[in-house]
Formats: structure tokens, C-alpha cells, sequence
């Protein structure tokens, strides 16, 4: 029950307007979405290698086009996507104090329908819950402390 609501929460930020087919439930486990769910349900950080979502593309896989609207604030693609969704809804549905949100992305840049970004690509970004938005690192995150999540990509581009 716990992993359903989770879904249905993070549903309401990735699976917007017309990508809410009959079938998104389908789809959203066929990214591995539950084990990602349990490994960010109860973890102090999020250390993710993944790659962003271009604007305008679906969530699922990156590769078809939707409205402009539709695209999620938080633009990691595939499963990973879903890891840092749910991660994030603590902060922003689940009441967390959102000063302690530790999510960080290696955007890797992934495969070639990815979002191309400067700032973020080959590099560290940490994301703000306040604006939905990532921040760059200079160099790398902090050093994993306490229960924390690695998740992500087997390889790196």
C-alpha cells in the first residue's frame, strides 16, 4: 500500500496530460520501480548516474515526443527518473524539512534523444527542491554518511 501511494504521488509529477494512458502503471513498472522505490523510501542521500530528459519527451523512455508542458521538473530519465521522483516527493508531499533533500546527479549524458546541458553534463549537480532546479558542483558531491542510495546507470556514457 505504501509503494502504491507512493506511485500515485509521483505520478502526479511525471505522468502528466496525455501520457496518462490506460497503460502508465504498466509502464512505470517495467522501469524496476519498485525496488527503486525501496531503495530511496528511507535513505538520508540520493547519489544517481543517470541521464536528463530533453524537453518535450516522454518519462518513460526519453524518446517520444509530448507537449512542452507535460515534461517533469525533475528531468532525470528512465527508472532512475522514478528513484529521484520518489526521493524528492518526500520533501515537497511527505512533510520532510526540504533543506535536507541530498539528491545528486552525475549526468552522464546519456543516450543520444538526452538532454544536452553544459552546466550539468559530465559533472555533479545537486537538485533544489525550492526551485526545481539542479545545481552544479564545482567538483563532487559530499561523501556518502550514513543510510544513503547509489542508483542509476550500469556504465557510464
Amino acid at each position: 500500500e505504501i509503494i502504491s501511494e507512493a506511485f500515485l504521488t509521483a505520478s502526479e509529477s511525471r505522468v502528466i496530460g496525455s501520457q496518462r494512458t490506460d497503460d502508465w502503471e504498466h509502464k512505470v513498472a517495467s522501469v524496476a520501480a519498485r525496488r527503486n522505490f525501496l531503495q530511496v523510501r528511507c535513505a538520508d542521500a540520493v547519489y544517481a548516474v543517470g541521464w536528463r530528459l530533453a524537453p518535450g519527451m516522454d518519462p518513460f523512455t526519453g524518446r517520444s515526443q509530448v507537449d512542452l508542458c507535460e515534461s517533469p521538473a525533475l528531468d532525470v530519465g528512465g527508472g532512475t527518473g522514478w528513484a529521484c521522483q520518489w526521493y524528492v516527493d518526500r520533501f515537497t508531499h511527505g512533510g520532510e524539512d526540504a533543506a535536507l533533500c541530498n539528491l545528486y546527479l552525475f549526468d552522464d549524458a546519456g543516450p543520444p534523444w538526452a538532454r544536452e546541458d553544459n552546466h550539468t553534463e559530465g559533472k555533479w549537480s545537486c537538485w533544489n527542491p525550492s526551485n526545481n532546479k539542479w545545481v552544479p558542483f564545482e567538483g563532487c558531491p559530499p561523501p556518502p554518511v550514513g543510510l544513503y542510495a547509489g542508483i542509476g546507470a550500469t556504465r557510464l556514457s
